[in-house]
This record gives structure tokens, sequence and C-alpha cells, in this order.
């Protein structure tokens, strides 16, 4: 949605966006997010980050838990289940000491063997998602 953090501000302000969820998924598929102010959303969160706690959601051990959320703009939408104007976006998942990459992150998993995909001329492309399976007893 947004290719500048300028952009994703100018929207923030002009649609009078509340608040700001960050989300991101851990190693079984299941969704988690810290929401902020929109009044927090400012440069500093796409260079530094914000930080959580990966142990807490089983993405690293309680030792050395600490980890950052950088939200990936192009991944915005306006979050149509708030009560409030909420933007949300994606977040790419880093070690909080060195800001590298968590390598296994599963957006950071697909990343990779998309670009092993391509690189080995099997597909331009793919597409992913989770799996929602549900049954009905009659």
């Amino acid at each position: 949605m947004f290719q500048t953090f300028e952009q994703a501000r100018k929207y923030v302000d002009d649609n009078q966006i509340e608040m700001v969820d960050l989300k991101f998924c851990d190693l079984w598929g299941r969704w988690h997010h810290l929401t902020i102010p929109s009044s927090q959303f400012v440069p500093e969160l796409m260079e530094k980050g914000i930080g959580f706690d990966g142990s807490a959601v089983g993405l690293k051990s309680v030792k050395a838990g600490d980890m950052v959320l950088v939200p990936d703009l192009e991944t915005g939408f306006v979050d149509p289940f708030w009560d409030g104007p909420t933007l949300s976006f994606i977040c790419i998942t880093l070690e909080a000491d060195t800001h590298a990459i968590f390598e296994t992150d599963p957006r950071n998993i697909v990343i990779r063997a998309e670009e092993y995909m391509q690189s080995t001329g099997l597909a331009d492309e793919s597409r992913w998602g989770p799996e929602y399976e549900f049954y009905f007893e009659v």
C-alpha cells in the first residue's frame, strides 16, 4: 500500500487513523500483534522497530528472547475489525541486538523459498497462505 514512511504517515493523518497494529506470525501460523497509538507511528519505528519478547510466542528461548518488529510498509491496510480507525502492517522480525533478519520467521522462510524457486527457474511467483479447515456435521 505504501512505498515510503512519509506516504504512510500522511495516510494516517489524512484519514484520522487512531491506532497502528503491527502483526507477525509465530512458527505454528498463529497471528500475534502489538498495537500502538498513531502518535507513536514515527520515523524511528522504521529504523529501530518496536521490541517484543520472542520467547513468549515460541520464536526464541527465554535466555535470548528479545526481538524487534519493523512494519513492512507495502503490507499496510485499514483493518475492518477494529472499532476505531486502525492501520495494520505485517512486520519483519529482527534480532534485537544486531537487527539481523530473524531467519526462522515463517515470513522470512517463505521469502527465501520463493527466491530459491525463482533462481532455479521453477516458477516466477508463488502464492502462500494459511490453511483454514473446518467441518460441519449435520
